[in-house]
């Protein structure tokens, strides 16, 4: 068995296996391949993805790697027609999948890591506003404090009916 170092700082990752499974191995529960496949109980198999390349249909693995993760086209164009040429299932493991610990994964013999890439995630930039009311500080309005609270109607009857009970409990107890 192969085992395979991800480093905790290693989050946009994104590494590429030919799987060979059967396609009664295909049909199984993937969740639970997927984490026999990589040998942590840990992954999380919302961002790991077992599929057989055909199901891609014309945007193909390159196609896939790049429109639908972010991968850039210039990372993948030493793989590309690798990528492409691929045939049967493929696992492809997202960093995101570790929840950023540092990782050992003891992969299973039908695992053949083809390639790891970074996903592009661009940083976000906050462009100023273009309206001048968008300038200066904001306060907080004035809110008046809240008027006295007097008793309730409720709360004058249970306290008149305090008494009575009181007033009848001292007349049974003297009487």
């Amino acid at each position: 068995m192969t085992s395979l170092f991800i480093p905790s700082h290693d989050r946009l990752g994104v590494r590429v296996f030919t799987a060979a499974l059967t396609p009664e191995e295909m049909q199984r529960d993937k969740a639970s391949l997927i984490l026999r496949l990589l040998g942590d109980p840990d992954l999380d198999p919302a961002y790991v993805e077992l599929f057989d390349v055909g199901d891609l249909s014309d945007i193909g693995l390159a196609g896939f790697l790049s429109e639908g993760l972010d991968v850039r086209d210039v990372a993948l164009d030493p793989d590309r027609a690798l990528l492409q040429g691929l045939k049967g299932p493929v696992l492809v493991l997202l960093s995101k999948a570790l929840h950023g610990r540092a990782v050992t994964l003891t992969l299973d013999p039908r695992l053949n890591l083809i390639g790891t890439y970074t996903e592009d995630r661009q940083t976000v930039h906050f462009e100023p506003l273009p309206n001048a009311a968008a300038e200066g500080v904001l306060t907080p309005p004035y809110l008046p404090s809240p008027p006295p609270q007097r008793p309730t109607l409720a709360f004058r009857l249970l306290g008149v009916a305090l008494v009575l009970v009181a007033l009848v409990a001292l007349w049974l107890a003297l009487g």
